[in-house]
């Protein structure tokens, strides 16, 4: 099995937004061994860590982006820097031959500073860059430069970049107990709250037994604290609303699982949530609700008025960017401003079916303030006579067990 062209046609989906990598992963590698699916993800997962350099290389050689020899250049660097898989001379004279038959002219001056670059895991220095400039840092922190601008200008400059470090770097891992299973710490995991646990090794925890076998699942400190401050309900309504994959939806779960509740679970697309609603389905709870709906038709899915709704729209999910390398490229900056819209709406929408006294979780994975902070401002201007902020908080990821989140709890009053 050839993992570069299998990686090539990975790479392809994710670039072109055909399917994110995960999809992509269990597509593409269907018939792979297990060993085999670990490489694909390896070599994949370096070459959008190293997307930004592989672009800015790219455009000095004018490549169209994301073609045949942008990727073929970028999985050369990934191979002669960081895998060295195949003989990095064999695969550089691939290389060679695919441009000249695309009809690239290159000098014997640019094929050696071509070669220079792809043999050394410091490439962005080969760049004349200067250092501070917004191109130099989004090679420095593989990020997009919207981003860039948006931490450093909506936050302190200072906190900005550290913001940017932390979400360049492996974050603090935590996870949770599942559901109906149980679990008790080891050398691997470190209890530090009830059902709460911190993984102690510098690796993905993704590879644990306990995480592939749905006893744990990898979860933010702040998800589990914000729900610790929302009060229990007996006998009662209680609905979670998922824009997108967010795994507080097992955390409310572990809060509300009753046979006395009732619990629904709504998202506007099963394919962006199908990974929660795959392992909800396992429970088999009657009382557990699975719909697909929009903010705009919970009418026709909520009979009553609900006693706690748990509100999770589509965001920037800046807290993707740690985890997914690959998600600052598939991206659409363009779709923020409709983005925003859409959670300001929402959140006047979901409060209509609050009973009076019930609780409503407003949480998103970002800190950009115009999704957050400013539209509760504005909802609270809408509804000061109707409702109230309980507590709401921002979580930094160089702060507060490296969480980097946004909550705000609100009790309808009247």
């Amino acid at each position: 099995m050839d993992s570069y062209y299998i990686s090539t046609k990975l790479i392809k989906n994710v670039c072109f937004g055909l399917c994110d990598f995960q999809t992509s992963l269990k597509k593409e590698t269907k018939d792979c061994s297990r060993n085999e699916q670990i490489e694909i993800a390896h070599i994949s997962g370096l070459f959008f860590r190293n997307y930004f350099l592989i672009n800015h290389l790219a455009n000095i050689l004018n490549f169209k982006k994301n073609s045949d020899e942008f990727i073929f250049l970028g999985l050369l660097y990934v191979n002669n820097a960081f895998i060295k898989k195949v003989d990095k001379n064999k695969m550089f004279n691939d290389f060679l031959q695919m441009i000249i038959k695309k009809q690239y002219t290159l000098s014997r001056e640019e094929i050696y500073y071509i070669k220079e670059v792809i043999n050394t895991k410091r490439t962005f220095d080969f760049f004349d860059v200067k250092k501070g400039t917004l191109e130099y840092y989004v090679l420095r922190f593989n990020k997009p430069a919207w981003l860039i601008k948006l931490l450093t200008r909506q936050y302190t400059s200072k906190e900005g970049f550290k913001i940017l470090y932390e979400i360049s770097s492996m974050p603090e891992q935590y996870c949770s107990i599942s559901y109906l299973k149980t679990f008790n710490e080891n050398q691997n995991f470190k209890k530090v709250d009830e059902g709460l646990f911190r993984y102690l090794n510098d690796t993905s925890v993704r590879k644990e037994e306990e995480v592939h076998n749905k006893t744990l699942y990898l979860t933010q400190v702040g998800y589990y604290q914000a729900m610790k401050e929302v009060k229990n309900v007996e006998n009662g309504n209680v609905t979670c609303f998922l824009g997108e994959y967010n795994s507080i939806a097992y955390d409310f779960l572990n809060k509300f699982a009753d046979k006395n509740n009732s619990l629904n679970y709504v998202a506007p697309s099963f394919e962006r949530v199908f990974k929660v609603f795959d392992r909800l389905k396992d429970y088999n709870l009657s009382y557990l609700h699975l719909n697909e709906g929009e903010e705009s038709t919970l009418i026709a899915i909520l009979k009553d008025q609900q006693d706690f709704i748990l509100y999770s729209p589509r965001s920037s999910n800046i807290e993707l960017f740690r985890k997914n390398p690959e998600y600052g490229v598939y991206f659409q900056v363009d779709e923020m401003d409709k983005i925003i819209n859409s959670i300001r709406n929402g959140l006047n929408e979901i409060f209509n079916y609050l009973k009076v006294d019930g609780e409503l979780l407003f949480i998103l994975p970002t800190i950009n303030l115009k999704e957050t902070k400013l539209v509760i401002e504005e909802f609270m201007k809408k509804h000061q006579e109707e409702a109230e902020v309980i507590k709401e908080k921002m979580y930094l990821p160089f702060k507060e067990e490296n969480s980097l989140l946004y909550y705000a709890l609100i009790r309808k009053i009247k």
